[in-house]
């Protein structure tokens, strides 16, 4: 009887054990379709922030100069005039 029972033990644990690694298996696989998924999006995002920055390091050296002129010439041309509520008081 007790051999019985330790043979049933070692079957049952051989039992679980194979169903274990096929459960084990196919989780695996699941996780390996939704990471290389993954994967993908991430080397897309990736690319696409690469170009973006590329667009706008181009367009910061294309208007730079133009802004900087535009910006100077606001500060710098400065035309003194009364405020139109100003009182001249004597």
């Amino acid at each position: 009887k007790g051999k019985r029972l330790k043979q049933a033990k070692e079957e049952a644990t051989a039992e679980i054990d194979h169903y274990r690694l096929q459960r084990e298996k196919e989780f695996r696989s699941k996780q390996t379709n939704v990471m290389g998924s993954q994967g993908n999006l991430s080397a897309k995002i990736e690319e696409q922030t690469t170009e973006t920055i590329r667009n706008l390091t181009s367009s910061y050296h294309r208007n730079m100069e133009s802004m900087m002129k535009k910006l100077l010439s606001t500060i710098c041309d400065i035309s003194p005039e009364i405020h139109p509520n100003f009182r001249h008081e004597v």
